[in-house]
């Protein structure tokens, strides 16, 4: 599905967030995968494979016990039948989306399979909110077992393709119940289906489990996003709700407003906002954001549309962020 996105003035909390499961679900393509609506603080949890088709995305937006915010929690996997979530990240009263529970307020959403990025106008200041994937610095290539494995020592495991695999290095390996990190002592492409053989696994692992550098890179914003964040996992595995922090910065250098337009042609540019784990046990640089970049901000107002490289984007003065033009 193609990159889309959607202005509109709404009344109350209640109001966008039936709103934004109508984007999502009826515009951009994700699947309502749990209707909360009934439930006495309501929810929705939507699903998306992502724009590749092999992603793993369940987000959770609800309008919880508290006032003025819809909040956000992502999860490696969501039983629908149970209405519980696996592994998931976020942080009460910060990874939220702020509203308004009774007066108008306008909104924006930005979306693709892959990712979400909501800006709301409370009085005269602008939110923004970052969920979904980041546009990973390691490979998306990954790989799926074929039969179910135990744990133990030197396990093989049956995969459509150990093409992506190098012995002697680490990869993660996760299902719907759980992920780790694992370090590959063989390969075998000579048979069918192809083996990959690790040094340890220290859970089973069902058929269709997915194995590569970074198969789940999902991080949940806090309610002034680009800024602090949660990621859903670390290059080990997981820990907690709130045990992978990270941060957003945007790579300028201190330079934007240098150029923004420069005087030589007159253009603007636009530099990536980087997401990093800055957790000081699992510390590396992430990826970074997608359609959402920081610029100086000279002579602009918020909500001023931008022509950059043939694109278009809209530009906002974020809380805590600054500048940052977000692709329409």
């Amino acid at each position: 599905m193609p990159y889309h996105s959607n202005t509109a003035i709404t009344t109350g909390t209640p109001a966008f967030l039936v709103s934004l499961k109508d984007f999502l679900t009826g515009t951009v393509g994700w699947t309502l995968y749990d209707d909360g609506s009934a439930d006495p603080y309501p929810y929705y949890v939507f699903r998306s494979f992502g724009e590749s088709g092999a992603e793993d995305l369940y987000l959770r937006f609800q309008n919880d016990s508290g006032t003025h915010r819809i909040s956000v929690e992502v999860y490696q996997y969501w039983n629908a039948t149970t209405h519980t979530g696996v592994n998931g990240a976020y942080y009460l009263n910060s990874t939220c989306v702020k509203t308004s529970d009774s007066a108008q307020f306008i909104y924006w959403f930005f979306a693709d399979l892959d990712h979400v990025f909501i800006v709301t106008k409370i009085s005269s200041i602008y939110y923004g909110h970052y969920s979904g994937l980041v546009r990973r610095f390691w490979s998306d290539a990954v790989a799926v077992t074929q039969l179910a494995v135990s744990a133990g020592s030197n396990v093989v495991l049956p995969v459509n393709t150990a093409l992506i695999f190098t012995v002697g290095e680490s990869y993660q390996i996760k299902d719907n119940a759980g992920i780790e990190r694992v370090k590959v002592t063989a390969v075998n492409t000579d048979v069918t289906p192809n083996t990959v053989t690790v040094q340890t696994l220290t859970r089973g692992y069902t058929a269709g489990a997915k194995m590569g550098e970074d198969p789940q890179p999902v991080i949940n914003g806090h309610f002034y996003s680009p800024s602090t964040f949660y990621a859903l996992n670390r290059f080990d595995g997981y820990s907690s709700a709130n045990g992978h922090v990270g941060r957003c910065g945007a790579a300028n250098g201190g330079l934007q407003t240098d150029c923004d337009p420069d005087l030589r042609y007159g253009r603007t540019v636009l530099f990536p906002w980087l997401a990093s784990i800055n957790a000081s046990d699992c510390q590396e640089l992430r990826g970074e954001l997608i359609e959402v970049y920081s610029f100086g901000g000279g002579n602009t107002d918020s909500e001023d549309t931008l022509t950059v490289g043939g694109d278009t984007y809209l530009a906002f003065n974020l809380s805590s962020a600054g500048w940052c033009a977000v692709k329409v």
